[in-house]
């Protein structure tokens, strides 16, 4: 098997992480990643942020905390109210991925999401490349809906966010996939 296909079958997230922070250039091996990914028509819809302060992390996990508490749904309240919870499990850097509301090129919104998909799951496999952990965190596009300017550039909201770290643990392998989710047309 090659080391590609390795990586994705390998590949977990990451949930706890060592203090360690993670260095400029491995983050942006990481972001150069994402910046090859796919996109619908060559747009390249994304704008990236990268947090390192500690002080800035728990600001965002705090406002990310505060806004599950109050968002409607029983499940995530509870999480966001949970005094021991956090959105990016103390993990020594954050990345926000912005997708831009009106695509400058065309004109129409038309793949941000997934574009930036894409783009994560590159960053995904190439932290794992380099040993690194990440966790996708697909909350925060709701979480900052409406106060979409938090952490965005003018024209971009906030999709979704990428902890990334030092692993400090080893999930186990996943389970064996459901049967019935392909189906073959020959």
């Amino acid at each position: 098997m090659n080391d590609v296909l390795r990586t994705i079958l390998e590949r977990r997230s990451i949930r706890k992480y060592k203090p360690d922070g993670v260095s400029r250039s491995d983050i942006e091996t990481v972001v150069t990643a994402a910046l090859y990914a796919p996109t619908g028509g060559g747009a390249e819809p994304w704008h990236f942020t990268v947090i390192t302060n500690r002080a800035s992390i728990s600001d965002f996990d705090a406002r990310a905390r505060a806004a599950m508490a109050s968002s409607g749904i029983e499940r995530i309240e509870a999480m966001g109210k949970a005094p021991n919870y956090r959105v990016f499990f103390d993990a020594p850097a954050v990345i926000l991925i912005c997708g831009e509301k009106v695509l400058r090129k065309s004109g129409r919104h038309l793949s941000a999401l997934a574009d930036c998909s894409a783009a994560i799951q590159n960053m995904s496999l190439a932290a794992a490349s380099v040993g690194l952990g990440t966790c996708w965190i697909g909350l925060v596009r709701y979480l900052f809906e409406r106060d979409s300017s938090f952490m965005a550039p003018e024209g971009y909201e906030p999709l979704f966010a990428l902890a990334l770290g030092h692993p400090a643990e080893t999930p186990s392998a996943r389970p064996e996939r459901r049967e019935g989710t392909v189906i073959w047309v020959e």
